[in-house]
């Protein structure tokens, strides 16, 4: 008997490796409008959160300068990879009888251009991207949306994510959650789940 009937995912830094397109770009965006290229790490925080936001905790408000980082992560799209053992643990959920979902502050066009091309898209029949919430990460509506889509029950759902942002969104929709620290570009405390490699989620899945 299955803990969790759902099991939803975060996309970048938990399914894929998209951290030289989506921080490299936002690096020398940083560059063009303030003049200084900032430490990869210091732009960590923008991951799992829509990049409006992030642009604006930076202090670039410009609309054009989301409009250049779309253009540059795009040109490095090739450099996007699944995670080792991803497809393995996705194909062993199903078999058990998990539905699968996809919760990311992704806007459409972005996913389909950068995502989609990775063949993961099967696994996930609901995909909540940032053009479905007015709220996004961390607030909980996302999940909410989620929740309201798929009719599952908060008990039973599961959220795999690699970021704070991540985990408040599921903690309070009443999801549970776990930190997928493979792909973490800073660690954080307080995740009820701490999970070092992708199958690990196959047994907090089964309650084991």
């Amino acid at each position: 008997m299955l803990k969790f009937t759902h099991v939803v995912f975060d996309v970048d830094g938990t399914l894929v490796d998209s951290r030289m397109s989506a921080l490299g770009s936002l690096q020398q965006v940083v560059g063009e409008y303030t003049g200084m290229i900032p430490p990869i790490e210091d732009l960590y925080f923008s991951t799992g959160i829509p990049g409006e936001n992030a642009l604006r905790q930076l202090g670039i408000t410009d609309p054009a300068a989301l409009v250049r980082w779309r253009e540059l992560a795009g040109k490095l799209a090739d450099q996007i990879t699944v995670f080792p053992g991803i497809v393995e643990t996705l194909e062993r959920l199903q078999r058990l009888g998990c539905t699968l979902g996809i919760v990311s502050s992704r806007e459409r066009g972005e996913y389909a251009d950068e995502v989609t091309p990775l063949g993961l898209d099967p696994f996930f029949p609901v995909r909540i991207l940032v053009e479905d919430t007015e709220q996004h990460k961390p607030e909980p509506e996302p999940m909410l949306e989620y929740l309201r889509r798929t009719e599952a029950a908060p008990g039973e759902t599961l959220y795999v994510g690699d970021t704070i942002y991540d985990m408040r969104c599921a903690l309070g929709a009443g999801v549970d959650f776990a930190f997928a620290t493979w792909g973490a570009g800073q660690a954080f405390a307080g995740a009820p789940h701490v999970l070092w490699q992708p199958e690990e989620i196959i047994p907090l899945a089964q309650g084991v």
